[in-house]
């Protein structure tokens, strides 16, 4: 995957989060400033991905590797549409990173003894559902939570690995098959990626339930969120 932001005009909404293509090749972008009220500009990330053979040599792991837009341009030269001009937005990136997406095996337990993992340690996945960092937060938070539970010791240990492992597992799971962006492979496996009315494809529903699931699953429902407790009580210490 390749990462950059450019200076350009946002779409639809103008806070829309964007992904087109499908699993083996697309792009994401999103603004990550409010327009600028003279240009209209807003300052746009994008994330122009490929799946390579894995049975050939990729090269450089390097997770901050400086690369010419060049490098990789070809992969969407043709990707000019009446909305969106993919190489113009590529290009106006005064910079651009390459980075390897890469996952590990799951593990059965995040805790050995009185030693627990949580965040990327625990569970890094492909960075394709936004959830890497949040779910670091929510690791910390329920691990504190389960601390003030059961007390400084192995069984509050426990008691966050039982609650977060299994669960968590399956957003790597789903994220190694390309988490929300699956919706674009099942289209492109129904038509080829060419329609006129993208709800004589994929129904409205299909689309909500697919995208549902994922929620549920990374646990950004949004019911959920809003009419979950807190998940430590205000003023709660685990020494008093």
């Amino acid at each position: 995957m390749w990462r950059g932001v450019t200076q350009a005009k946002p779409i639809r909404t103008g806070a829309s989060f964007v992904g087109l293509g499908t699993h083996a090749h697309r792009l994401v972008f999103y603004p990550i400033s409010a327009a600028n009220e003279e240009t209209g500009l807003a300052t746009i990330n994008w994330i122009a991905e490929i799946v390579v053979d894995q049975s050939q040599d990729w090269g450089s792991g390097d997770w901050n590797k400086r690369v010419d837009v060049e490098d990789f341009i070809h992969h969407f030269v043709e990707w000019d549409y009446d909305w969106l001009d993919v190489p113009e937005l590529l290009k106006g990136a005064d910079s651009a990173y390459e980075y390897p997406m890469v996952d590990l095996d799951l593990l059965p337990s995040w805790v050995d003894g009185r030693v627990a993992l949580l965040g990327d340690a625990a569970h890094v996945m492909y960075p394709t559902g936004s959830n890497g960092a949040s779910q670091a937060i929510v690791d910390t938070r329920e691990l504190g939570a389960a601390l003030i539970q059961h007390g400084v010791g192995p069984s509050a240990l426990e008691a966050y690995d039982d609650k977060l492992c299994k669960d968590i597992s399956e957003v790597v799971l789903r994220n190694r098959g390309s988490g929300p962006f699956g919706i674009l492979s099942e289209i492109e496996q129904r038509c080829g990626g060419v329609f006129d009315d993208v709800h004589a494809v994929i129904s409205k529903d299909e689309i909500d339930e697919f995208m549902a699931g994922y929620k549920r699953a990374a646990g950004f429902a949004m019911q959920s969120l809003n009419e979950a407790g807190h998940t430590i009580t205000p003023g709660s210490k685990v020494w008093k």
